[in-house]
């Protein structure tokens, strides 16, 4: 999922949306492709060291944030819709068999 080169930027703002409380961690982990004990971890050590946390980290900007969100979003509306294909399979095939 992740790794070390997640930027300083990128973690603040990680815990900036998990701390806005509209979504869960496992809501967050998913949509930014992060663990949730990252999150949890991410949170803590910027709690405790604020300005000096997440040290020597490279700079990027909001785009990766927002490419890596995005892609978590094609990546789960891929998933319903291949359930949703499956369900509409189903139901036809169960249609049919009602109507003989």
């Amino acid at each position: 999922m992740s790794n070390n080169s997640d930027t300083k930027e990128f973690k603040i703002k990680a815990i900036e949306i998990l701390e806005q409380g509209t979504k869960s961690v496992r809501q967050v982990s998913k949509e930014l492709g992060v663990a949730e004990n990252n999150l949890y971890n991410w949170r803590k050590q910027l709690h405790k060291k604020q300005e000096k946390a997440f040290p020597n980290q490279p700079q990027h900007d909001e785009k990766e944030l927002e490419l890596r969100r995005l892609k978590a979003r094609v990546a789960e509306l891929e998933e319903e819709r291949e359930i949703l294909k499956k369900a509409a399979a189903f139901f036809a095939k169960e249609s049919l068999r009602s109507t003989r």
